[in-house]
């Protein structure tokens, strides 16, 4: 089998659970997995297969293969360059340039960040389909995080509904901007399918302004500064910052200076629990050249 493969030891503190028990508890798979596992996969102990409802003991060594992984068949592979910044068998952060989609669109099938994935994968051997854990808009740079196969995002999407995924942006944006939160839903406007806005009948949206640093940049006092996403809207940073009646630099499509040729925000650094191993882990992206405006 070419799929993910995992391997556990019942321990005391699990003698006598039944295998799905021991699956989605102590291996944290989903039960939709888990049936997936049933159909098209397999598990074993001590290398003999056994079902769902078998009981284990203590020592036991279990092994459970998951079924192979094949992308969307619509799904370009292209192949080019990417800026790895970290890799292993769970986990692969990339650091995306502006003017790059996240993922394919029906117009736009080709060179999306994902397409290049999937084009790394296939030359590297790698046989799992894309599992993009955070997306950001095409003129947005910086980390971009994906899990290696449906286990890994299973226990990533768990993180970010929890919060435990911490997520930091730099951004700029004109004039005197102070730390704050803002708690303003966002929904999307009558008149745009791509905008969005304020609204009281949006999604509840909550920005960390952590620290704003003045900074002097294009003849003019602006603002670079760090923000923590605790949700992830469509366009939620720029809504927010415009909603404020400071605009990120670049951001025309929310009345921003065009002073920049996209908007002056890039997606900093991740930090979180390693799915695998339990380890805190951070990843950071430099700024581009171009956001290099001070």
């Amino acid at each position: 089998m070419n799929g993910f493969q995992l391997q556990q030891t019942v321990s005391d503190l699990e003698d006598g659970w039944r295998v799905s028990h021991f699956c989605t508890t102590r291996l944290g798979i989903s039960r939709k997995m888990l049936v997936s596992i049933k159909n098209h996969g397999d598990i074993t102990s001590n290398g003999q297969h056994v079902n769902v409802h078998d009981v284990l003991r203590v020592g036991d060594q279990v092994h459970v293969f998951f079924p192979e992984e094949t992308p969307a068949p619509d799904m370009v592979a292209t192949e080019g360059e990417l800026d790895i910044l970290f890799e292993d068998e769970w986990l692969l952060v990339v650091n995306k340039p502006p003017g790059m989609a996240s993922i394919p669109s029906r117009l736009h099938p080709e060179r999306s960040l994902s397409n290049y994935v999937l084009g790394y994968y296939r030359k590297q051997g790698i046989p799992y389909a894309i599992h993009i854990v955070n997306r950001l808009d095409r003129d947005t740079s910086g980390l971009v995080l994906f899990a290696k196969h449906g286990l890994a995002h299973h226990r990533m999407s768990l993180m970010q509904k929890s919060n435990e995924l911490e997520r930091h942006y730099l951004a700029y944006a004109p004039g005197y901007v102070p730390a704050q939160t803002i708690d303003q839903p966002i929904g999307q406007t009558d008149h745009s399918f791509m905008e969005r806005m304020v609204r009281p009948d949006g999604q509840r949206a909550i920005t960390h302004i952590l620290n704003s640093r003045p900074v002097q940049a294009f003849g003019q006092e602006m603002s670079l500064l760090d923000i923590r996403l605790e949700t992830g809207r469509t366009h939620q940073i720029r809504v927010h910052l415009a909603f404020l009646g400071h605009p990120l630099i670049g951001d025309t499509m929310y009345q921003g200076e065009p002073l920049l040729p996209r908007q002056a925000l890039h997606s900093a650094s991740a930090s979180f629990l390693h799915p695998a191993t339990g380890e805190h882990v951070r990843f950071e992206a430099p700024l581009p050249e171009d956001l290099r405006i001070e």
